[in-house]
């Protein structure tokens, strides 16, 4: 009896540590199936989820889906954005969130393809007109 008291008495530590390894290696294969559908729950719960463009068929451009902003590198449709002042990364901002630019980077992408220079972003309302094209953006907002 004594052996086995000495016997967990040293080895309790080791003992408890692996105790808790495997309930939790347990834990985790039992609840799998919700920690893997996680991401969707999320993305559902957000609002952000990501489809996929339908492919052309016979070389045609897919159909823009209706209320697009964007159809063949053009606004489908006036829009009218406040931006706004501080610094150029908040006033691309504001771009970003009306869907003119995806990011900073391609703002400043197209920015320094043209030849304009991205931190000379005004604070100002713009309206940029059915038809005008990343860069006829860019150049208004920098000019």
């Amino acid at each position: 009896m004594k052996n086995l008291k000495d016997f967990f008495y040293d080895k309790n530590d080791i003992i408890i540590a692996l105790a808790i390894l495997v309930i939790a290696a347990l834990l985790i294969i039992w609840r799998m199936d919700v920690i893997m559908d996680y991401p969707k729950t999320l993305a559902e719960e957000t609002g952000t989820i990501n489809t996929t463009e339908p492919e052309a068929v016979d070389g045609e451009e897919p159909a823009a889906p209706a209320g697009a902003l964007w159809t063949g590198g053009a606004l489908t449709r006036n829009v009218t954005v406040t931006v706004q002042g501080g610094s150029a990364t908040a006033a691309v901002q504001s771009l970003i969130d009306a869907d003119l630019f995806e990011s900073y980077a391609q703002f400043q992408q197209i920015c320094d393809d043209a030849g304009y220079k991205p931190e000379h972003i005004k604070a100002t309302t713009f309206t940029f007109s059915a038809g005008s094209t990343r860069t006829d953006i860019a150049r208004m907002v920098t000019e």
